[in-house]
């Protein structure tokens, strides 16, 4: 079952992408077929699976067998932002994602890079996430309702207070975020190679999305997606997860698969 569009138009990666992608592998194996994701196939440097991922199809595979187009952008069984307070679609998750969801050579040995760089010798990491940037300032509707930097710090401060963490490995996309997080617990904050975006986007009022946020460098769809991707992997290998509710989080949470420490994500509600 060949997959050439999704729910929306997709530049680089983002968990949204990925989520359409895992739904649509779902239904064409529900359906009895082998998923071929081919959105984005034929246009220049915009996402491709095979960018971060390894493809599910082998090319003998295909050669193969008969091809059908799938007959949908998105299919109602999805990932959903509550699935993570609840322990019996936690574990589902967690296991389509170690099924399916496998890094290719280049994107693990870059992944692997930066852990060692960052953690190597560090024995309890507290890994948070803070969104910033088009979330707090466009609060999509529907979207969880994200908790205040100071209110995620007071919780960070008591874990690290009590629970003899010895590093946090802050995963966001806003330098003022970053900038907080070095004030309340200096020489404490592990961050990895990426770029902010609020550098850019509170000087252009003409961007409301991050997405529409570029850097004047080669391949940038490629490494802002590797960069963001790689955070979230990083974290979902800390030793506990606090932060708000978010498509990266989903991430973090069903790469984890499980394995942290403690999890404190904020329940806020939903952004009407």
């Amino acid at each position: 079952m060949e997959i050439y569009e999704g729910e929306f138009e997709y530049e680089y990666f983002n968990f949204c992408y990925l989520h359409n992608m895992l739904a649509l592998m779902i239904y064409g194996f529900y359906h009895g077929s082998y998923p071929d994701i081919c959105v984005n196939h034929g246009k220049k440097d915009v996402i491709q699976w095979e960018w971060y991922f390894k493809p599910l199809v082998s090319q003998k595979i295909k050669q193969s067998i008969k091809k059908v187009s799938c007959k949908k952008k998105t299919n109602a069984y999805l990932p959903a932002f509550k699935d993570i307070y609840s322990k019996k679609e936690l574990h589902i998750w967690c296991q389509w994602y170690k099924k399916y969801v496998h890094l290719n050579q280049k994107t693990s040995q870059y992944v692997d890079a930066e852990y060692q760089h960052l953690f190597a010798g560090r024995n309890k990491v507290l890994g948070v996430i803070c969104r910033g940037t088009d979330y707090l300032a466009l609060k999509p509707s529907g979207h969880p309702v994200q908790p205040s930097t100071r209110k995620v710090i007071e919780i960070c401060r008591k874990y690290m207070d009590y629970e003899g963490y010895d590093a946090i490995y802050l995963a966001t996309e806003e330098r003022k975020i970053r900038d907080a997080f070095e004030k309340a617990f200096p020489d404490k904050i592990l961050e990895n190679k990426r770029v902010y975006y609020d550098d850019i986007y509170d000087q252009d009022d003409s961007i409301s999305y991050i997405k529409d946020v570029h850097f004047e460098r080669k391949n940038d769809n490629y490494l802002s997606g590797l960069e963001y991707l790689s955070s979230i992997i990083l974290l979902s290998r800390c030793t506990a997860l606090v932060g708000g509710n978010c498509g990266g989080t989903l991430g973090a949470l069903f790469f984890n698969d499980e394995k942290y420490e403690f999890v404190h994500v904020f329940n806020l509600g939903l952004y009407p």
